[in-house]
């Protein structure tokens, strides 16, 4: 074997090695990308669930002074920006029981929460908890499901502490600078088994 011979052989190996940390470089990047997704997926998949938990599991107790069902239209500028109130049996971060929930859209700068935000608090206790959700929510679209008068038809706002709607659905409404995640974008429709 030449000298030149081991020199061609020594640049052939370099650039194949060279090759092969950037390939494996770039395999390594398409994860944190992938990852990052697959964690943003889930992050949606999660609100999306307990939001519908949530109010899946709501109830009146009227007979014991218990809290109204009550949705709230609003508007900020052109963007909707509703609250809605209600009464859980739904598992929250205070456990298990009978516990009030507020989701609204916080842009209080005292508060550390921003954007979709729940507030918890127990209806017979001085639990309290607040929960951000999804900081890129910009605007909260809420209808309600009434069948009252036989003929159903979405409402812009239910208050109530004897009838719950038949049914209700959330839209969540991105920033114009932000996007929110695929699953977000779609609506959360969740009925009520004893909804008029």
């Amino acid at each position: 074997m030449t000298l030149l011979e081991l020199i061609v052989g020594l640049t052939v190996t370099g650039l194949a090695l060279t090759a092969g940390f950037g390939a494996l470089g770039m395999v390594g990047d398409r994860r944190a990308r992938l990852e990052a997704s697959m964690n943003a997926v889930a992050r949606a998949a999660t609100v999306r669930a307990d939001i519908a938990a949530w109010l899946g599991d709501a109830r009146l107790v009227a007979d014991e002074g218990g809290p109204n069902f009550r949705g709230l239209d609003g508007s900020r500028g052109r963007m909707p920006d509703d609250d809605l109130t209600f009464l859980t049996t739904a598992s929250t971060p205070l456990g298990t029981g009978e516990t009030i929930v507020r989701l609204y859209l916080d842009r209080d700068s005292a508060t550390a929460e921003r954007g979709l935000t729940a507030v918890f608090a127990e209806w017979r206790g001085l639990g309290l908890a607040r929960l951000q959700l999804d900081t890129s929510v910009a605007g909260l679209d809420i209808r309600y499901l009434s069948g009252v008068l036989g003929r159903r038809a979405w409402l812009p706002s239910w208050i109530s502490s004897t009838l719950l709607p038949a049914g209700v659905e959330l839209r969540l409404i991105a920033a114009p600078t932000d996007t929110l995640g695929p699953l977000l974008q779609l609506p959360i429709l969740v009925p009520f088994r004893n909804g008029q």
